[in-house]
């Protein structure tokens, strides 16, 4: 025998009459599964919202690779900053023999900075990533005055090439012999007297007989032998410039004799006894004061062309 379903009635005020609730027991177990659903989401949004406050974990994690990320790119711009401070050091110093070669004061507070120029950036922690940028911005505002103060610089040594043909003609410019340069100009331990002393010049690598160039126009000042430094060339190229050439096999000129940039004065050898072998050494003085020849030398002398045109 069959249950029949039980209708459940119910009295509407509204319209004063009973009305029959169809299928009651299905409609007690659709609100009950939604209201246990409903009752889910609650927990599970609850939970969701108390793990992402208490640990917030993706979130962290994304932050992090995102730190780890600029910590990186600081990193390579930091060595990119530094490769060019040390490019700057190496200008400043080429910078400082010219300006005296054209008798121009050089002054490097007008830099803004004293001692190296380059003060290394450090930082191995993930926190402070405001003061990392802040650093590196403060560096590269020091690069930007550094360089125009260069590039004013570098203006006023032309303006000066330019008024003054003489002097462009006397400056030497030229590697007087060629070869690669060896021992440089600076502090190094001596070959032969095996002590440390001053190096007040730079030998170029040539064999004995290779020729030797005037690097600039000028008077023969002194030939002759000249003990460690065997025979020896020197010439005055007038604004307080000399330079010195030693260990010659041959002098192809007298004192007093007038030379031109690029004339040949001699013959490369290893006369001395402070020559560990063939090779030329060579010195610039400014006002008796030794500079380094290799701020000196350069590469196309087609700059100094261009501005001797300028001047017809």
């Amino acid at each position: 025998m069959s249950m029949k379903k039980k209708n459940i009635y119910y009295f509407a005020e509204e319209t004063f009459e009973f009305k029959k609730i169809k299928s009651f027991y299905t409609k007690v177990i659709s609100a009950f599964l939604l209201t246990s659903f409903l009752f889910s989401l609650i927990i599970l949004g609850g939970y969701t919202a108390v793990k992402n406050y208490v640990y917030p974990e993706s979130e962290y994690y994304y932050l992090k690779n995102e730190n780890k990320k600029l910590k990186n790119k600081y990193l390579a711009l930091s060595s990119e900053i530094e490769t060019l401070f040390n490019d700057v050091d190496y200008l400043k110093s080429k910078e400082k023999d010219l300006s005296l070669s054209v008798n121009l004061q050089y002054d490097e507070e007008n830099y803004g900075i004293g001692g190296t120029s380059y003060e290394k950036i450090t930082s191995t922690s993930l926190d402070g990533i405001e003061d990392i940028v802040t650093n590196v911005d403060i560096k590269l505002n020091k690069l930007k005055s550094i360089f125009t103060a260069t590039k004013d610089n570098y203006s006023k040594i032309e303006r000066a090439l330019k008024d003054n043909i003489e002097l462009y003609q006397s400056i030497p410019a030229i590697l007087p012999a060629e070869g690669a340069v060896g021992d440089r100009f600076g502090m190094r331990m001596h070959p032969i007297l095996k002590i440390r002393r001053m190096h007040t010049g730079i030998d170029i690598r040539v064999n004995t007989g290779e020729n030797v160039y005037a690097p600039g126009n000028g008077k023969i000042l002194k030939v002759g032998n000249r003990g460690g430094y065997g025979l020896t060339i020197e010439i005055d190229h007038g604004f307080g410039y000399t330079t010195l050439y030693a260990h010659l096999s041959k002098a192809n000129v007298k004192k007093g004799q007038k030379v031109k940039r690029g004339d040949l004065i001699g013959k490369s050898g290893s006369s001395g006894s402070l020559a560990t072998g063939p090779h030329l050494h060579y010195e610039v003085k400014h006002n008796g004061i030794h500079l380094n020849p290799s701020n000196f030398i350069f590469d196309d002398i087609k700059i100094f062309d261009l501005i001797a045109s300028n001047k017809k």
